[in-house]
């Protein structure tokens, strides 16, 4: 029997590693895509990076939790 990586491990650390990897990438993020510059005009450019570090913060948690179970995703049949 092979080794088996439950889903939601899988899914949890992949919404975690990109969430590290915009609040890496945060300058990029708020200057090159229309999202980040949406965020810009809305909350001006100082608490725009504050607003998409707490994004990704809660991206990079909800991750963590789902891959370490403490979040458990609906089961059908």
């Amino acid at each position: 029997m092979p080794f088996q990586i439950p889903e939601n491990v899988v899914i949890g650390l992949f919404v975690a590693a990109l969430s590290l990897w915009g609040l890496i990438k945060e300058k990029w993020f708020l200057a090159e895509t229309r999202k980040g510059q949406k965020l810009t005009r809305w909350f001006g450019p100082a608490r725009a990076v504050w607003v998409l570090r707490v994004i990704f913060l809660v991206g990079i948690l909800f991750g963590l939790l789902l891959a370490g179970g403490l979040i458990r995703p609906i089961q059908w049949g």
